[in-house]
């Protein structure tokens, strides 16, 4: 039977090394708040409550989040058992995260709704490779033109598999991200919407949706850059 926990996409960062290298590239200090998604075994969250004023970490995982309680007693700590991606309106400083690979899409779409200064986040490679797609790149899709319109990214550095337990078939990734501008819910579903029709001449969705002066020419949806396919998005919206 195959490990749960590799089937949800979840490793463990054992690593001390790159813990040290993610903690050095969140900065944080001593007066910031800071959100985690994923407590897992706790050896990331214990090296922020070190720095930070206060953590919250979510741990979606009940078997999880019952050792994280049993042994961890940080005062500036606040364990969560629960999605962290169904929770709005969060007030907090700095987003730190190993994310589970499963839930890599639903952190960057939730990150691009809310107000935070910095996030420091691991992804597998393949996913980090659409963030960082351009328009007409094979890889470019929704989360490509969200990442580029709402952050500033910066790939920091690879992490190897023998980082982590289990090990991942692939690479992993630690990104840097900087907010320029949050989004609506609505405005995501539209621009995932949009790319449900990738290959259709961006002029024809507009139309259909009842926008019939989007002017496009010939392009289709996947060769719009950002900027335009959220003037789309939020077009869509009324």
């Amino acid at each position: 039977m195959p490990n749960k926990r590799r089937v949800l996409g979840q490793h463990m960062l054992v690593d001390r090394k790159v813990l040290a290298d993610i903690i050095t590239a969140a900065g944080i200090d001593k007066n910031e708040f800071v959100c985690e998604a994923g407590t897992g075994h706790g050896i990331l969250t214990t090296e922020l409550c070190k720095r930070a004023r206060m953590v919250f970490s979510f741990e979606v995982d009940s078997a999880l989040y019952a050792k994280a309680r049993a042994h961890m007693t940080s005062p500036n700590l606040k364990l969560i058992n629960a999605d962290l991606f169904d929770r709005t309106n969060l007030q907090f400083d700095v987003f730190v995260s190993n994310l589970p690979y499963s839930r890599s899409r639903d952190a960057i779409e939730w990150l691009a709704m809310q107000k935070f200064k910095r996030a420091v986040v691991m992804v597998q490679q393949e996913f980090a490779d659409k963030l960082l797609a351009e328009p007409e790149d094979k890889n470019y899709r929704a989360i490509s033109a969200l990442a580029a319109y709402c952050f500033e990214l910066k790939a920091l550095f690879h992490v190897g598999s023998k980082s982590f337990e289990p090990r991942p078939l692939i690479e992993s990734v630690v990104l840097r991200v900087l907010p320029v501008r949050k989004l609506s819910d609505q405005t995501i579903r539209n621009l995932n919407l949009l790319f449900s029709k990738r290959n259709k001449k961006a002029s024809s969705v507009a139309s259909k949706a009842g926008i019939p002066n989007f002017e496009s020419g010939e392009t289709r949806i996947d060769e719009l850059p950002p900027d335009r396919l959220f003037e789309l998005a939020e077009l869509m919206s009324g």
